[in-house]
């Protein structure tokens, strides 16, 4: 029971934020406020090694276990102030590329990882559907047929973190309706595939750095080498074990939001005066810090452990969805309060707080909803 992060864990994450406070913070509030992504920062932070941070080092990558990418996620949020970069970064380092690492063949490995790893190729996951998302596999429509030496594919996918500027996405679709679940095929899908194309950029509430749209398939053509895995063993293997990844390392975000927005209302309650004393000394605005602060004490303390259990390769079910469920949900309580301390100013745009308000609803809604978390915890007990 060693509560504290090795040394080198812990230089690393100062160097990440220091890397965040540099380079992303400072344009943060200008491409929320016109929703643009910059390419010159995804290319530093390739230069970096970020983009291929759990990558293995012999296709590029920094080889970090899943604890070190956890923490570099926390410390990338909570110097850039940035929700949406780091969505983008985390879709496509874990949920876009993890699979391959996880999952795929050498030639495979050997083909798409050194891109990705450098960032020279963008990439992402195609799993939720216009008419499915907590029953992603039970209500799947997207549907492969094998034709000589390739799958015929067609269909749709939704939400799709990085979709419009993406050039390789994992996608899963459906090669046996009669077996449900157990009936869904993996697939490395390229954006210069025929029949692939990606919808326009959607709107967002938050998270408005990073891309969305949707990714539609019209008899798109996939070789049978980009399978992952084996026909029909997609959900069961690839997902599952993308998913926990995606639970630990994704959500690692809201500790960063957590400390960055518990540090503003720090700083701001200390300076701001009402009824002629700064309104740290009242007791209405020290319950909000200290609620924030043992929420992310706590938040923390199940994300590590968790990220510990996947460098040991015990299976997490029940602790990713813990985690992932309070990280999220405690988030979002943490703009609230800090919100309030802020007062007015924190409906204001320039304000850090309004966008951190904004990016933390979508933590409850993906990677599987609040109620999802609740339901996987309950099936495992």
């Amino acid at each position: 029971m060693n509560f504290s992060l090795p040394k080198d864990v812990l230089d690393f994450k100062d160097m990440v934020r220091e890397f965040a406070i540099e380079h992303v913070r400072p344009s943060a509030e200008e491409r929320d406020l016109s929703e643009k992504w910059d390419t010159d920062i995804w290319k530093k932070m390739g230069e970096m090694g970020l983009l291929g941070l759990s990558h293995p080092v012999e296709y590029g990558g920094q080889g970090a276990d899943c604890l070190t990418t956890t923490v570099a996620t926390e410390a990338f949020a909570e110097g850039s102030s940035d929700g949406g970069l780091t969505l983008a970064w985390g879709a496509h380092t874990i949920i876009g590329t993890m699979p391959i690492v996880l999952c795929g063949t050498e030639e495979q490995k050997k083909k798409y990882l050194p891109k990705l790893s450098s960032g020279e190729w963008v990439a992402g996951l195609g799993l939720t559907e216009p008419g499915s998302g907590s029953d992603a596999a039970g209500s799947m429509e997207t549907r492969a047929v094998k034709k000589g030496d390739r799958y015929v594919l067609n269909g749709a996918k939704m939400f799709i973190t990085n979709g419009p500027i993406g050039d390789v996405f994992v996608v899963m679709a459906v090669t046996d309706k009669k077996k449900g679940p157990m009936g869904i095929s993996v697939f490395i899908v390229e954006k210069n595939f025929k029949g692939f194309s990606a919808g326009k950029k959607m709107k967002k509430l938050g998270m408005r750095t990073s891309t969305t749209s949707e990714l539609i398939f019209e008899d798109m053509e996939v070789p049978e080498e980009n399978m992952l895995s084996k026909e029909n063993s997609g959900f069961a293997r690839v997902g599952r074990a993308t998913l926990e990844w995606e639970r630990t390392v994704l959500v690692a975000s809201a500790l960063g939001s957590m400390q960055s927005m518990l540090d503003s209302g720090i700083k701001y309650a200390k300076n701001r005066e009402q009824f002629g004393e700064p309104i740290i000394r009242f007791q209405a605005i020290q319950e909000k810090i200290a609620r924030t602060r043992y929420k992310l004490d706590a938040a923390r303390l199940l994300l590590y452990k968790n990220a510990v259990m996947k460098d040991q390769g015990k299976p997490a079910p029940i602790e990713s969805s813990l985690a992932k469920l309070y990280a999220t949900e405690a988030v979002v309580e943490a703009s609230y309060d800090m919100g309030q301390i802020h007062g007015g100013y924190s409906y204001i745009h320039e304000y850090p707080i309004e966008r951190a308000f904004r990016d933390s609803r979508l933590g409850t809604l993906g990677a599987g909803t609040s109620e999802v978390m609740r339901s996987i915890i309950a099936a495992n007990l």
